[in-house]
C-alpha cells in the first residue's frame, strides 16, 4: 500500500512489493495469483475498515443529526491519522484495476453506511435522494477537507471540521 501511495498503482511492480516486504515473489504469487488480486484484497480490508471506523461510538439511540455528525467525524479523523490509506484509496477509486467483485463486495462492506443514509431519507431528516449518491457527497467532503490538512494548505481546526460537517449537514438535510 505504501509503495502505491508513493509510486502510483501501474509503477509499483510485484519486484517491489517482494523488496519492500521481504518477502519473495514466490511466496507473493502462492497466495495472489497478480498484482490486481493484492491490489482488490487491500481496497476491500480498507473499505470495510473505513465502514468501522465510522461507528466508533455510535449510539443507535442517539438523534439522526448527532449520529451523522459522529460518523462524519469519526471518517475525517480516520483518514487524517492513516493518509497512505487515503492516497491508495484516490488512486484505486476510479482505476479499473478494481474487479466489479470487488466494487460489488466493497458496498457490501458499506452497507450499514447506506442503511444509515436510508433512515435519514425516510424519516424525512435527509433529502430523498440516491443513496449512492449522497454517500458520495458525504465522502467527497470528508475526503475534500481531509486533503486540505494533509497537504498543508490549512490547518483544520475544530471549527473547520464543525463547520465542513455543518456544511455536509445543511446541503443534504431536508428543508
Amino acid at each position: 500500500m505504501e509503495l502505491i501511495a508513493e509510486n502510483g498503482l501501474h509503477a509499483t511492480p510485484v519486484s517491489q512489493i517482494s523488496k519492500r516486504s521481504g518477502v519473495s515473489a514466490g511466496s507473493i504469487y502462492h497466495y495472489f495469483p497478480s498484482k490486481e488480486a493484492i491490489i482488490n484484497h487491500l481496497y476491500l480490508n480498507l473499505k470495510k475498515e473505513m465502514a468501522d471506523a465510522a461507528f466508533r461510538g455510535y449510539d443507535i439511540n442517539a438523534p439522526y443529526k448527532e449520529r451523522f455528525f459522529l460518523m462524519w467525524q469519526n471518517s475525517l479523523n480516520y483518514l487524517l491519522s492513516k493518509p497512505t490509506q487515503l492516497s491508495f484509496m484516490e488512486q484505486c477509486s476510479i482505476s479499473p484495476l478494481i474487479s466489479q467483485e470487488t466494487k460489488e463486495a466493497g458496498k457490501r462492506s458499506h452497507a450499514p453506511l447506506a442503511g444509515f443514509v436510508t433512515e435519514g431519507c425516510e424519516s424525512g431528516y435527509l433529502k430523498k435522494m440516491d443513496t449512492q449518491l449522497i454517500l458520495s457527497l458525504v465522502h467527497g467532503t470528508i475526503i475534500g477537507t481531509a486533503k486540505l490538512q494533509l497537504s498543508g494548505a490549512l490547518d483544520i481546526t475544530d471549527e473547520h471540521r464543525v463547520g465542513a460537517a455543518q456544511a455536509c449537514w445543511d446541503g443534504l438535510k431536508e428543508e
